[in-house]
């Protein structure tokens, strides 16, 4: 894979040079749309995304698992859930499973929670009166605490610590509704890369900026408050991914030509931030899992397939 070099200005960048190339990149046979959900758990890759299959309310929600880095999926054929054509679901690794969140299609667009070690859904819940038409955020904090981000219908972001689990189901404590707004569904990694260390949100502008900023528990203001790609350059469309590792964190986004691109601060944020280009073309938002030491990335290309490549 050839990657170019960006042209930003000296205020957004202190440098720029060369990202290595994937250690693995694979088409898959699986079709779908808007933004693909990875996260790895249990030694296995899990995916989740909107699928093709058309119902009376959005797409089928499609669940799989590898065991080979993405070159080929199992899908959980037990899953009957819809989410909206266009969007995707969020995932987060828990012990050999992950944490699943959609907007429910099927049920006026009510955000739903569930956990799956890919055979079926446990303890799904639905969060009454919460509704999303777009997709979710997960993340766990340095201290294991569970956490849910979502676009609200007035496209205003939400934050909430996601309690419970199995058994009993899930619940919503700390909710803020935040003043930031988004037309996409916002991101969430806890950032270790630095001196501002915590949980971090980040969210597309209607104007194509990335930006980001930290959350307290509670609160409806962020800190350390930053935006990485300013109004105009190099502008977003879709989501975005976020992780942190070991000492660095990364942005992954589609741009408005078409081409993935990843971004990285070396603890620094919000001072400096170093983008990139590659050569890779995606119809869809660019989601992101972690090993902690490397990066999984997943995007439709134009022919709709799945692409998941390992950086």
């Amino acid at each position: 894979m050839s990657l170019r070099r960006l042209a930003l200005p000296a205020a957004a960048l202190l440098a720029i040079c060369l990202i290595p190339g994937t250690a693995a990149a694979y088409t898959t046979v699986h079709t779908g749309s808007g933004r693909p959900a990875l996260a790895l758990a249990g030694g296995r890759l899990y995916a989740s995304w909107a699928g093709s299959t058309s119902g009376t309310y959005g797409k089928q929600l499609i669940i799989g698992t590898s065991v080979d880095g993405g070159r080929t999926f199992t899908k959980d054929n037990s899953v009957v859930e819809r989410t909206p054509e266009g969007e995707g679901p969020a995932l987060s690794a828990d012990g050999p499973g992950v944490r699943l969140a959609w907007s429910a299609a099927n049920n006026g667009n009510t955000l739903t929670v569930a956990y799956t070690g890919g055979a079926g859904l446990q303890c799904r819940t639905a969060l009454t009166g919460v509704r999303t038409d777009r997709s979710p955020a997960l993340a766990a904090d340095g201290a294991g605490i569970r956490w849910i981000a979502w676009t609200g219908t007035d496209s205003r972001i939400n934050v909430a610590r996601l309690s419970g689990g199995c058994p009993g189901g899930f619940s919503l404590q700390d909710r803020v509704t935040l003043a930031e707004t988004t037309p996409y569904g916002p991101a969430l990694v806890f950032d270790d890369s630095g001196a501002e260390n915590g949980l971090l949100l980040g969210w597309t502008g209607a104007d194509g900026s990335i930006n980001l900023g930290t959350v307290t528990t509670g609160s409806a203001v962020l800190t350390n408050r930053s935006t990485v790609i300013q109004p105009g350059q190099q502008p977003a469309t879709g989501g975005l991914g976020l992780t942190s590792h070991p000492a660095d964190l990364y942005v992954w986004f589609r741009a408005t030509d078409g081409s993935v691109r990843r971004g990285y601060s070396q603890g620094c944020r919000p001072t400096c931030f170093y983008v990139y280009a590659s050569e890779l073309q995606s119809a869809s938002a660019v989601g992101v899992g972690t090993d902690g030491f490397h990066d999984t990335i997943g995007y439709f290309d134009a022919r709709g397939k799945l692409n998941v490549a390992t950086y």
